[in-house]
């Protein structure tokens, strides 16, 4: 049905070619799928000639796993490399339909960005922004044609990771929702359509999941007992493993992003992810995280790091069993996901739950929050996150959205509002 889905109303606009500025980590995974999946013609932009080479060696790797694995042959390898070309200047970027930004989380920095491709692309080229933290609004706050600017917020590894955020603000037109969405659909991944609010939709929903597995630890519960607990409930990996695997600098920076627009439910222990981040862990990355990591990088057995305890002051010791621990982290994840029905941040209980089954790895067998919500019933959440608050304090009191379904006995997928796409 996602798959379906164009989005938006209106027909999608050209889309023939596709520029990308910045040839980092997440640049070369987008240049990928766009030429290796999607079969067209990217054009990569960076400061620096080591930056290209670096985005190109990117779809090289992958590629030439292909080849040794006999899925592709090497020519053509070679004839979807041909693809993507780079620069270090705007040369080549005049004809695109539509270019990615995936430079630094700067805001100054992608206004300018924006500057840059107005005056150097067509008038009708698209400005699609990878951020991951800042209001597209802003982004397009200077823009000369703001309605042509749109957030499109990949996943890390993009190569892997099937989900994509499309992201209007309040000026971006139907035409221009529609072509981002049909791109999204050219390089193999499945969208949903989300509102310019803090954090978006799978940011947001993940930030308390992962805020309470690290004041789990901060309370002496264990490592590898938290991660297990998750596991255990159906997740891929265990929270603090997921924030090793994405970079610990990368997923707490959007933590006083969300705190700044939605207030004490999502602060963090500050004092224990800066503690952990000036003893220059970052996760899997550069080999220091929570986990202990042996030659290049490859996690020896999941051994966690003794030196952690000592860092955030702890004994660690685990003391809840492992039903208690998923239920604190899953409980915020549900009645944020219930927020964000509620203010209609997602479009339907539909893209709810596409987006934490495919962007976070939410157990598929339960459906995603909303289907889990659906079969627990709002009473029991209700009661659920009651009891919980009583324990834990006010960051579990229950959403508004909750307690109205409670005492009318509805369900999200049920609800008018599910298939509508309003």
């Amino acid at each position: 049905e996602v798959k379906k889905d164009p989005g938006s109303d209106a027909p999608p606009g050209p889309l023939n070619s596709v520029g990308i500025l910045g040839g980092g980590l997440m640049g070369g995974g987008i240049a990928w799928v766009t030429a290796c999946k999607g079969g067209l013609p990217v054009r990569i932009k960076d400061i620096n000639t080591q930056g290209i080479n670096h985005a190109l060696k990117y779809s090289w790797d992958l590629l030439e796993t292909k080849v040794r694995r006999r899925h592709i042959k090497a020519s053509e390898r070679d004839k979807q490399l041909a693809l993507i070309s780079g620069s270090t200047d705007y040369r080549g970027f005049s004809h695109r339909d539509l270019v990615i930004e995936a430079v630094f989380e700067d805001l100054p920095l992608k206004q300018q960005m924006v500057a840059e491709v107005e005056q150097n692309c067509a008038a009708h080229t698209i400005f699609a922004s990878n951020t991951s933290s800042l209001p597209i609004g802003d982004i397009a706050a200077n823009a000369a044609r703001p309605e042509q600017v749109i957030g499109l917020h990949f996943f890390s590894p993009v190569e892997k990771m099937p989900l994509v955020e499309v992201i209007p603000h309040a000026s971006t037109s139907a035409q221009t929702i529609a072509t981002t969405v049909k791109l999204a659909k050219k390089q193999g991944k499945t969208p949903i359509v989300v509102s310019d609010k803090a954090g978006f939709y799978v940011n947001r929903i993940l930030a308390p999941y992962i805020n309470e597995a690290i004041r789990m630890l901060t309370e002496g519960e264990r490592v590898e007992h938290i991660d297990a607990a998750l596991v255990k409930f159906g997740f891929p990996v265990g929270p603090i493993q997921l924030l090793d695997e994405v970079g610990i600098d990368t997923g707490t920076k959007i933590i006083p992003v969300l705190e700044a627009a939605y207030g004490e439910r999502f602060s963090a222990p500050a004092n224990v992810v800066a503690s952990i981040l000036n003893d220059d862990r970052k996760g899997r990355k550069n080999g220091r995280g929570f986990y202990l990591y042996g030659e290049k990088g490859r996690k020896s057995k999941k051994q966690v790091d003794p030196a952690i305890y000592k860092l955030i002051g702890v004994q660690g010791q685990s003391r809840l069993s492992a039903q208690q621990v998923a239920e604190r982290c899953v409980m915020l994840m549900l009645n944020e996901a219930a927020r964000c029905f509620d203010e209609k941040v997602i479009r339907s209980a539909r893209d709810g739950d596409i987006g934490a089954v495919f962007g976070i790895g939410f157990p598929p067998f339960l459906g995603g929050p909303f289907r889990y919500m659906d079969a627990l019933g709002p009473g029991e959440m209700v009661a659920t996150l009651q009891r919980l608050a009583a324990l834990y304090g006010p960051r579990y009191a229950p959403c508004e959205q909750l307690v109205r379904m409670a005492e009318r006995r509805e369900h999200f997928w049920t609800n008018g509002e599910t298939d509508q796409g309003n």
